[in-house]
């Protein structure tokens, strides 16, 4: 088994803030102030980036 990233998700005004903490050491964030619509565009990208 391998860990793909971690995902911290928080709160920040009327924001949700998804990020993304690579192994790489990078992290990748996203934020919407609709909760399901900050998951999904996280998902998308992690998706297109992981499967390559």
């Amino acid at each position: 088994m391998e860990t793909v990233c971690y995902i911290e998700i928080i709160k920040d005004g009327q924001d949700f803030v998804a990020r993304a903490h690579m192994p790489d050491g990078t992290i990748k964030e996203y934020r919407h102030q609709v909760f399901e619509d900050v998951l999904t565009e996280m998902v998308v990208e992690l998706q297109e980036e992981l499967s390559e």
